[in-house]
């Protein structure tokens, strides 16, 4: 069958696969649709189903409207010289109605005038019929009409991304009618950006409790109501809090918020980790597959990055408030540990958490993936790291305190990372430090380790190392793809204290070791196969 003999849904979907899979131009769709009248709506369908600015919407306002009336004032900005008639606004409706998603962003704002603002929101029709999702970046209370005009029931997704960062009355307004607007909205991000207003934050809260199909969620209001509707919702998979406005000074309730539905995902976004463990004590969570946890404030480099009364605070709330279920565990300290160059920091042992610190964590026993990477793990032993490999058997990544450049002595040797490989037979990454050293390879539990073939890559931050070679070929019989290790560079900034001295030229030197034996085992397979 020819092409243009296909039913117009295929066809739809052919341009769909090519605008999607293989990028397709916006030039090369507007040419299908003046191809023949069979593309003609297919084509246009496609090329106006998703927005990202609103200058495609502003060309066909223009182009709907008689040479002359439309025009650029003295500041270069678009205006109209009279309101747009019925039959230019069907006009318009006819492309208009094909889109469902758009963005809207302050540099194209600019480019139109209050006449233009003050046409689109009298349309005699809604504006886009068939709108579904709307990112809005805006923060102007002049342009709140056309944010409301945009506002319908056909919203699914809806992202107020940095226009809350002034407090304004209209934008409350129109917030706190966002539930009776859209009430069919199943994602909706709203952050106003540390805004210390009583009256957004109240718009906010009255907003969610006004949607009931809420799938997805990013907000930064965590108050007692807001909390209680989210609680209650069936449907929440997916969270989002930004805490970095919370104050953890004012008095906490008792009353605790206990999230039934099953998550797969929940993320924090927090200036410090005590925020943290302030916030977790008044919140359950029934069932949830992943936590992310992201650390952003502003620290000075000279103090320490978390205090371990605190860690150990944040470790005992998180177990209380997460059930066993979790799959997933990760902090992120956006690169604040890297950043710490300070000798009395990496090198002071009272910030090495202990085993009892780490231990309510062993309850988690669907772990998959563990990110510890922030902390001091020095403190850690063999023994304490057998039995958090014995409780998670399913941890496949592994990230537990390399990626500061900490210099104080591990306590973990070859034989804690035996036995992490040991038990967990499912790992294809791990982050740790240890001090690298030459075993027996005829105790427990070397003999009983099955070799891991699915790790190729090991990261062990700033590791001492004794015997390069020796150390190579321990790690070659326990990890037989591995292919290099990583390790962290210390640098200049200050004297490296023993045994840490000549760690990154000995690791280095494994390297090459991994160098030469894959480079052997490459030509003796040539070899074998020329024969």
């Amino acid at each position: 069958m020819h092409i243009c003999l296909l039913p117009p849904e295929i066809l739809l979907r052919v341009f769909a696969i090519y605008q999607e899979d293989f990028h397709g131009s916006r030039a090369t769709l507007a040419s299908l649709a003046r191809t023949c009248q069979t593309f003609k709506e297919p084509a246009l369908d496609i090329l106006w189903q998703d927005l990202d600015g609103l200058e495609p919407i502003l060309s066909c306002l223009v182009a709907c409207l008689p040479a002359g009336v439309s025009d650029k004032n003295t500041r270069g900005k678009l205006t109209l010289k009279r309101p747009l008639l019925n039959g230019e606004w069907r006009l318009f409706n006819r492309y208009a109605q094909r889109i469902h998603s758009l963005m809207v962003f302050p540099h194209q704002t600019s480019t139109i005038n209050d006449r233009v603002v003050q046409a689109l929101v009298s349309a005699p029709s809604p504006l886009l019929p068939n709108l579904r999702s709307l990112l809005w970046h805006d923060n102007r209370d002049c342009f709140v009409p056309l944010l409301r005009t945009l506002l319908g029931p056909t919203i699914t997704s809806l992202k107020l991304d940095g226009c809350m960062d002034q407090t304004s009355f209209a934008k409350a307004a129109l917030l706190t009618s966002l539930g009776a607007r859209c009430p069919y909205i199943r994602e909706l991000e709203c952050i106003y950006d540390e805004v210390d207003s009583e009256e957004i934050s109240d718009a906010i809260c009255e907003a969610l409790c006004g949607l009931k199909e809420l799938l997805r969620l990013r907000t930064d209001v965590l108050n007692i109501r807001a909390l209680g509707h989210l609680a209650s919702l069936s449907s929440l998979e997916r969270l989002h809090l930004d805490l970095l406005a919370y104050n953890a000074d004012e008095p906490q309730s008792n009353i605790v918020s206990t999230f039934s539905s099953h998550f797969d995902q929940v993320w924090f976004t927090i200036p410090t980790i005590f925020v943290f463990s302030h916030c977790l004590k008044n919140v359950r969570f029934l069932s949830c597959r992943s936590v992310t946890v992201r650390v952003t404030g502003t620290m000075a480099y000279m103090e320490p990055f978390y205090k371990p009364s605190d860690a150990i605070d944040l470790i005992s709330s998180f177990s209380k408030c997460f059930s066993p279920t979790l799959e997933h565990i990760h902090f992120n300290f956006d690169l604040l540990s890297s950043r710490i160059v300070e000798e009395d920091v990496l090198a002071n042992p009272l910030l090495a958490l202990r085993f009892d610190a780490i231990a309510p964590l062993l309850s988690f026993g669907h772990l998959t993936s563990l990110d510890l990477d922030w902390i001091c793990a020095s403190a850690i032993d063999d023994a304490s790291l057998k039995s958090m490999a014995q409780s998670w058997p399913h941890l496949e990544n592994f990230r537990f305190g390399s990626s500061a450049r900490w210099v104080v002595l591990p306590s973990l040797t070859f034989v804690g990372l035996v036995h992490l490989i040991h038990h967990c037979q499912r790992l294809h990454s791990i982050a740790m430090p240890f001090c690298a050293c030459p075993v027996d390879t005829n105790n427990e539990p070397f003999p009983e380790t099955i070799p891991n073939e699915k790790i190729t890559a090991l990261f062990v931050g700033v590791s001492p190392i004794v015997d390069p070679i020796s150390v190579a070929c321990q790690l070659h019989t326990l990890l037989p793809k591995l292919t290099s290790v990583g390790f962290s560079g210390i640098g200049t900034n200050f004297s490296i204290p023993p045994p840490f001295e000549h760690f990154e030229d000995d690791w280095r030197r494994v390297n090459d070791f991994f160098k030469v034996l894959f480079t052997y085992a490459k030509m003796k397979r040539s070899t074998g196969q020329a024969h």
